[in-house]
């Protein structure tokens, strides 16, 4: 196949969807190596795209928001150079045969999580998908939910996600918020409403697991409709009990996966939800809400707890295990998400031509 490859995130925006464009299109590079890509790249990520993907095409994609790109010129340069099909984020470029990555679409059964701009912004992902050919995402569970509430798309079909290689293969560092620390308890996710850090603090701070020398470790920046925290959260940080960190580098969080005690996400909901994941990855035992994506991403590997329930939050930091995980070769790696997206494309290609 030839491939008009969207890597319009390569440097900018949500993190998670950076780690999409660039490990989906080293895989799929490395599992496929007679399909061709052309890619669509910012002039500001020109020469770090070429220093990683030598000899590919590239064309040079302008303006923003993402959208607006995506719909005004990704069209263009797909006929131009005679692409099979175009990859891209969120949006279908129309006129097209395309697959878009859509990470999940929480803002129409939760419009109460998102801000305004949020979801204005948002809420036309769904319209301009209508023209896809072919939506993949991150889960099961997701995938069933971008199709009981957009029953005029195509197809959608679930690739799965994969820890990130910039965590696998760092030499871990030791952050300066672990320093002096005989261990801790460790969450990691954007502070906004729909993480529900509100509850973890509360937990964490009445399983009596918490003390100055093992404190519970925040890393994440505010972002989005903010979180409310609890009445004691300040009186915990004058502490001890409580760190605070807005963001780590990938060397310093490989290190706090690996020498977390325990691990807490009490998201509400997902549409995969990374963080949990890693830990595990890691050997970090991990807390998490009680919501059909963990159980299909994590299975028997973590403790579920209701995340609305901070007495059973407590018991469950309180009792949690202290013995390291062993999950190796349990999780899917994106040489397997890279196969399960070719294999997608493939079969709504044939299906089409039949």
């Amino acid at each position: 196949m030839r491939v008009l490859y969207d890597t319009y995130w390569w440097t900018s925006g949500p993190i998670s969807g950076r780690v999409v464009v660039r490990e989906i299109l080293r895989a799929w590079r490395d599992e496929f190596p007679q399909d061709e890509f052309v890619l669509a790249v910012r002039p500001r990520d020109r020469a770090a795209v070429a220093a990683e993907f030598p000899g590919c095409r590239q064309v040079r994609i302008f303006g923003r928001p993402h959208g607006i790109a995506t719909l005004t010129q990704y069209a263009f340069h797909a006929r131009r150079h005679g692409v099979d099909l175009a990859y891209t984020q969120n949006f279908a470029p129309p006129g097209v045969w395309s697959a878009i990555f859509v990470h999940d679409v929480m803002y129409q059964t939760n419009p109460e999580w998102f801000t305004r701009p949020e979801r204005a912004y948002f809420w036309l992902i769904p319209f301009f998908a209508r023209g896809a050919d072919l939506v993949v995402t991150s889960s099961q569970n997701e995938a069933r939910r971008i199709r009981d509430h957009n029953p005029r798309l195509r197809r959608v079909e679930p690739v799965g996600l994969a820890v990130a290689s910039a965590l696998t293969d760092a030499d871990p560092v030791m952050p300066e918020v672990a320093r002096g620390l005989d261990g801790f308890v460790l969450t990691v996710g954007r502070l906004n409403v729909r993480k529900n850090l509100g509850i973890a603090l509360s937990g964490a701070l009445a399983s009596g697991r918490l003390t100055p020398q093992r404190p519970l470790v925040v890393v994440g920046g505010e972002d989005g409709r903010s979180a409310d925290l609890p009445a004691g959260t300040a009186w915990a940080v004058e502490q001890g009990l409580i760190r605070f960190v807005p963001r780590v580098s990938d060397a310093e969080l490989a290190w706090l996966y690996t020498n977390a005690d325990l691990f807490v996400c009490l998201a509400l909901d997902e549409g995969f939800g990374l963080p949990p994941v890693e830990a595990a990855h890691f050997g970090t035992p991990v807390v998490v809400s009680d919501i059909a994506v963990f159980r299909e991403n994590l299975g028997d590997h973590a403790i579920y707890v209701d995340p609305h329930d901070v007495e059973a939050v407590a018991e469950a930091v309180r009792s949690a295990p202290r013995d390291r995980l062993d999950v190796r070769g349990l999780f899917p790696t994106w040489h397997n998400c890279a196969r399960n997206l070719r294999e997608s494309i493939w079969k709504a290609r044939q299906n089409l031509e039949t």
